[in-house]
Parts: C-alpha cells; sequence; structure tokens
C-alpha cells in the first residue's frame, strides 16, 4: 500500500473559478493582482523591446564602421602610399576626408610614432606619443582595430580610432588609421526612435561612454556604471536592473558586438513603470468598487479575456524568440493590442536589420556575405547532384569616367539600372550580388555551358544600352567559369571566372570570355582573398 500522498493538480478552468470567487469576493486583492499581473507582463515586454532596440543601434553602428573600414583598407592600398610617396598620399588622403564624419588620416610606424597627419602639413612637426597602444595590434595580429575612447594628441577633442595595416609585400610597414568623431555615434544612437523617458548609450570596449541619448555632454567620456560596464565580460546579450549614471534605477537591455566589442545598452526608468503600476492599480481599485454588483459572470468573463490575450502574446513573443513569422495576436484588450503590435513591429525591425546584413544598400543585390554562403552551399548541392553550375564575373567598362565626370550621384544612378538590368536577364532562382564598386558576380544553378554564355552575352548587351544622362559609353565585360570543369570549389571557381574576366577586359572590353584557367593576376588574387577571407 502506497502511503505517499498524492499531490492535487488542479485544472485550468478550477483555477478560474477560484481567481473569480477571489475577485467577487475580495475586489481590492483582485485589483492588486492585475495590477501586479499587468505590470510584470509590461516589464517582461519592456526587457524584450530594450534588447531589440540595442540590437538595433548596434547593427546600424555596425553597418557604418564596415563602411569606414572598407573605405579605409581601399585608402591603405593606393599606390602612392604603398610606394612611399607620402606627399602624394597626403594629398589623396586630404581629398578623401569624408565631411562631418572622421576628423582625420594619421599613417603611424610600429612604435607608434606619427609619420603624416592630414590636420598638418607635409613635413611638420607630429606628435611623439598619444597613439592609443591599441592600435599596436595593427602590426602584431594584421588586423583592423577600432580604439576605445580618447582625446586626440593633435585636435585636442575627444576621438575613437580606427587602423587597418599597409602592407609592402608581406610586411606591415604602417598603420593608417582615422579618426573617428564620437558625435557621429551620437547622430546613429539618437537615429533610433525610443519612447519617451527611455535612455540609450554606447560603451566602447573598457565600457567608456561614447555616446548617450540624454545628457551627452554631462557623461560622454566617463566610465559606464558598474553593473552596465560588467556585461563587457558576460554573454552578448541580456538585461538587468541597474542604476542610471544619475542616480535613478532602471531596467536595461543591452547587446554587444562580436566584431568590436562595444555595447549599446537601452534602459527603460523604473519610476516610468511603477507609475504605469501605480496608476493601474487606482483604477483596478476603482473599477473593483464600482464592479461589484455585476456579480460573478462579469468577472469570470473579465478573467478569460485576460488569459486569452495573455496566450496570445506570449504565442506571438514565442514566434518572435524563434524566428517565425510573427502575426498580429487576435486580443480583445487595447493594452494587449498595443504590446502585440509592439511585438509586430520589432520582428519587422529585425526583418529588416538582416534583410540590410546581407544586401548592398545602394543596388539592393546581395552583397558578398550572402554570395559567398549561397555560392558554397550551391557547389556542394552540386557535387552531390552532379549537376553543372556557372559563375559569371562582371565589371563595367567606361565607369570610372562616369563618376569622374559626371560626378558620384550620376554614377550611383548607373549602378542601380545596370543591377535593374542585371535582375531582368537572369532567372528568379538565379543569385546576383553587388562585389564592390562597379563590379558584380552572378551564380546560375543547373545552367550548361550554352546556356551560361548565352546569358552572359545577353548581360553584355543589356549593360551596354545608353544610360540616361550619360553620354560616356558605359559598357561590359564577362568572364564565365563552370563547375566542375573549371572548379570544384566556389573558391577555385571564383579564381577561374575572374581570370577569364580579366581576358575579356584584355581582348577589348565589352565582351565574354571562358576557359581561362588559372587564378589570374595580382588583382583576381587580391578579389578572391578578399571574398573568402
Amino acid at each position: 500500500m502506497n502511503l505517499t500522498k498524492a499531490r492535487r493538480h488542479y485544472s485550468l478552468n478550477q483555477s478560474l473559478m477560484l481567481m473569480v470567487l477571489v475577485c467577487a469576493l475580495l475586489p481590492t486583492l483582485t485589483g492588486m493582482g492585475l495590477g501586479y499581473a499587468y505590470y510584470r507582463l509590461r516589464v517582461e515586454q519592456v526587457e524584450m523591446t530594450t534588447v531589440l532596440a540595442a540590437r538595433t543601434v548596434l547593427a546600424r553602428l555596425e553597418q557604418e564602421l564596415a563602411k569606414i573600414e572598407a573605405s579605409l583598407k581601399v585608402l591603405a592600398s593606393t599606390e602612392s602610399l604603398v610606394g612611399g610617396d607620402l606627399v602624394k598620399f597626403h594629398k589623396d588622403a586630404r581629398n578623401a576626408l569624408p565631411a562631418g564624419v572622421v576628423y582625420n588620416y594619421i599613417l603611424t610606424d610600429p612604435s607608434g610614432r606619427q609619420i603624416l597627419n592630414t590636420l598638418r602639413p607635409i613635413g611638420a612637426s607630429l606628435p611623439q606619443q598619444g597613439t592609443p597602444r591599441q592600435l599596436d595590434r595593427v602590426f602584431s595580429d594584421r588586423v583592423t582595430v577600432l580604439t576605445d575612447f580618447f582625446i586626440g594628441p593633435v585636435t585636442g577633442e575627444p576621438a575613437i580610432a580606427m587602423g587597418v595595416p599597409v602592407m609592402r609585400g608581406d610586411e606591415v610597414v604602417y598603420s593608417l588609421n582615422v579618426g573617428l568623431a564620437p558625435a557621429r555615434v551620437a547622430e546613429i544612437l539618437n537615429g533610433v526612435r525610443l519612447p519617451d523617458g527611455w535612455l540609450a548609450a554606447v560603451l566602447d570596449g573598457s565600457g567608456t561612454i561614447v555616446a548617450r541619448s540624454r545628457d551627452a555632454q554631462r557623461f560622454v567620456g566617463q566610465k559606464a556604471v558598474l553593473e552596465i560596464a560588467a556585461t563587457q565580460s558576460g554573454p552578448p546579450e541580456g538585461q538587468l536592473v541597474a542604476m542610471t549614471k544619475d542616480g535613478h534605477p532602471a531596467v536595461n537591455g543591452y547587446s554587444r558586438s562580436s566584431l568590436w566589442g562595444w555595447t549599446v545598452a537601452v534602459g527603460v526608468p523604473k519610476a516610468q513603470l511603477n507609475g504605469e503600476l501605480r496608476n493601474f492599480v487606482i483604477y483596478g481599485l476603482l473599477g473593483g468598487a464600482t464592479g461589484m454588483g455585476l456579480g460573478l459572470w462579469l468577472a469570470l468573463r473579465l478573467a478569460r479575456r485576460i488569459l486569452k490575450s495573455v496566450q496570445e502574446l506570449n504565442r506571438a513573443a514565442l514566434d518572435l524568440s524563434e524566428g517565425r513569422p510573427v502575426v498580429l495576436p487576435t486580443v480583445e484588450l487595447h493594452e494587449a493590442e498595443a504590446v502585440g503590435h509592439a511585438i509586430q513591429l520589432a520582428a519587422q525591425a529585425m526583418g529588416q536589420v538582416v534583410f540590410d546584413a546581407s544586401h548592398d544598400a545602394l543596388t539592393g543585390l546581395a552583397n558578398r556575405r550572402l554570395f559567398d554562403d549561397a555560392a558554397q552551399r550551391q557547389v556542394a548541392q552540386s557535387m552531390r547532384s552532379q549537376d553543372q553550375l556557372a559563375l559569371l564575373a562582371i565589371d563595367l567598362d567606361g565607369f570610372k569616367a562616369v563618376n569622374d565626370s559626371l560626378g558620384h550621384e550620376m554614377g550611383d544612378a548607373v549602378l542601380r539600372e545596370a543591377a535593374n538590368r542585371l535582375r531582368s536577364e537572369i532567372r528568379a532562382g538565379d543569385i546576383a550580388a553587388r562585389w564592390g564598386g562597379d563590379e558584380f558576380v552572378v551564380l546560375l544553378a543547373g545552367a550548361l555551358r550554352p546556356e551560361a554564355l548565352n546569358t552572359a552575352e545577353r548581360i553584355v548587351v543589356a549593360l551596354g544600352r545608353p544610360y540616361a544622362g550619360v553620354a560616356v559609353p558605359v559598357t561590359a565585360s564577362v568572364g564565365v567559369a563552370m563547375f566542375p570543369k573549371d572548379g570544384t570549389t566556389a573558391q577555385s571557381l571564383f579564381e577561374a571566372a575572374d581570370a577569364a574576366l580579366y581576358a575579356a577586359k584584355r581582348d577589348g572590353k565589352n565582351c565574354v570570355r571562358c576557359d581561362c584557367g588559372g587564378a589570374g593576376h595580382p588583382r583576381e588574387q587580391r578579389l578572391q582573398t578578399d571574398f573568402f577571407e
């Protein structure tokens, strides 16, 4: 005989009936219970929304830093700098300064000594100290480095710096650095609209405040509070309750960049949430006192509506957390409907961030990262299915003359039109990407050689048609590589296609070339390395 007392389980209906009974007999406790339930739901929604907001700010910040890094790498590979013509490079670098984004370009040697600074004339005396020691990694690790917040030795202004290696053969001879204005970080931060009363901040890798949405002049350059700064060594995302720099407790969500180690924190004052709770409790008490006469039926209906709304919101939140499409939940309470709408907006924002991270902002085509992933998967699929595959490398002939004579705005218009024409000449299942500048790549799944060459010829014709407002002739050269004949990996296919493109350029441009073999000249090798890094 089992003497262990069986644990009693209660059904949902029984629990609801108990809740209704309590509501009917003890309206005061009911008001407090509903207020607390609403408060917890609100806190959970706020915690989720703060993390999503931090992700959005961080994604935009990483996108801006990626643009600056790409421009800096292009400048670091110029002939004047690599060849040692610092006078010409000084002039080129001054002309390349983006207005309002960066302070200056600085060239430093392995000891940290400044060799060149675009804020000073060439040959002028430069500071021997003040270069952030974090930039030493440019020489030791040969990687791009983003420094923490510091005061520039020349400008005397708050700054952050990004440095890239300048290679001469296999040796890192200089670090090419750009001094970035924290004000640009503040613009990105303030470009994300937050609800009234919310606070956001961007922290560098040391926990120093680089930008703040409120009282920036007072707190930028100071260390964040200990609880926020401690997240630098914790999980990449999360929530916590901590005091703000001005001494107010807040519910915070944060997200840290895996690329740069910077953190974005978004907080909501607890006083704001407590005010909502206080108001709800007051209204609940008044409603309970006046609604006592409505009886058990009205209380039961209200409980069921709340339960249904919470269940629908939980379902929508679970869909959001697991990456499934979020449908606005069917609820019967205005407050719950507002929360559901906020969840749907958050899902749309996350979807847009994912799209922006994998597509070129100017043309809307896939970017390098998305194309790389697709090429690797398609090659593996073709290997299993024994299907053929074509990779096309495309370059616009004469495009530089458009930028030189008509300006970059017209050049951007030509690139957008070229991307539209490129889409119209390929199948829906094919993938086109902007490689960078005036270069494009196309992946033709299951295409035989005649079909690939025919598509390449159509692309040459389409891209060679006149462009509105452009008198300069713009044509296209195309290099074609076939799987498995020209390569059995995405990397080898790209090498073959780029070598064929170079042959088309060499043979007069405005044409298609195939079966060129090999990795091509150093230009092809450089492009291939950038693509697969």
